[in-house]
């Protein structure tokens, strides 16, 4: 078999492209799950948000009717 003759310059230049393509990847994956788990904390707390204005919104409906419960 021949073996692959190839120059320094072209060596450096693949490993130093390897490794900014992975470190973007890992970067990038980080952020992602970083965003998935805010996204899903403020989905907890829009819909606790949204429970507490329909309480508070029967709580005025019954004052106005001037039946406190």
């Amino acid at each position: 078999m021949d073996k692959i003759k190839i120059d320094l310059k072209t060596l450096i230049l693949i490993i130093t492209t390897t490794c900014i393509v992975a470190g973007f990847y890992y970067t990038m994956e980080s952020r992602l799950n970083s965003a998935e788990i805010e996204i899903s904390f403020l989905q907890g707390q829009a819909r606790a948000l949204k429970a507490e204005d329909k309480r508070l919104n029967r709580l005025i409906r019954n004052i106005k009717k001037g039946q406190p419960k």
